[in-house]
C-alpha cells in the first residue's frame, strides 16, 4: 500500500502548479509561457558547484526512504531555501541541511542572472538496498 501512496503523491506533485519553497521577490527563470521553470534532480546535480553530504547518526541508521525536495536558488548560486515534498521527517531533515549548504551554478536571461528553482530526489538506504547496495549519502 505504501509504494501505491508515494507513487500516488509524486503524480500529484507533478500536475501541481509549481510554487516557491518559501516567499520570494526576486526575478525567477521563467518558460516561454511565463510559467516558473523547475530543473529535474539530474540537472540540479549537475549544476551544483559545492556539495556537502548528510551527517551525524542518520549515517548509522537502518533505514530506507526517498526525500523529494524543492530547492530555491539565488542568482548568485547560493541556496535560498529549501521545502521538503515527500519523505520521512528525520530524513527530510538531515537532507534539507545538507542541501542549505550546496552552491549551484548561476542561470540567466540574457545577461542578468536570476534565481531558479529545482526538485531534487535523493533516496537513502541501509537496509534491505536490493542491487543497488546500501548508499547513505546524497552526493551521487
Amino acid at each position: 500500500m505504501l509504494p501505491v501512496a508515494f507513487l500516488v503523491a509524486a503524480v500529484a506533485l507533478a500536475q501541481a502548479e509549481l510554487k516557491t519553497p518559501c516567499d520570494y521577490c526576486g526575478e525567477l527563470l521563467r518558460k516561454s509561457d511565463g510559467k516558473i521553470q523547475l530543473f529535474t534532480s539530474d540537472e540540479m546535480k549537475s549544476k551544483a558547484t559545492h556539495k556537502q553530504d548528510i551527517s551525524g547518526p542518520i549515517k548509522q541508521w537502518d533505514i530506507k526512504g526517498t526525500a523529494i525536495v524543492d530547492v530555491l536558488v539565488a542568482p548568485d548560486g547560493h541556496v535560498v531555501c529549501t521545502k521538503s515534498l515527500i519523505g520521512h521527517p528525520l530524513v527530510r531533515k538531515s537532507v534539507e541541511d545538507a542541501l542549505s549548504q550546496w552552491k549551484f551554478a548561476p542561470a540567466g536571461v540574457g545577461y542578468r542572472k536570476v534565481a531558479y528553482v529545482g526538485r531534487m530526489e535523493f533516496t537513502l538506504c541501509n537496509i534491505s538496498c536490493g542491487q543497488s547496495g546500501p548508499s547513505m549519502t546524497i552526493l551521487k
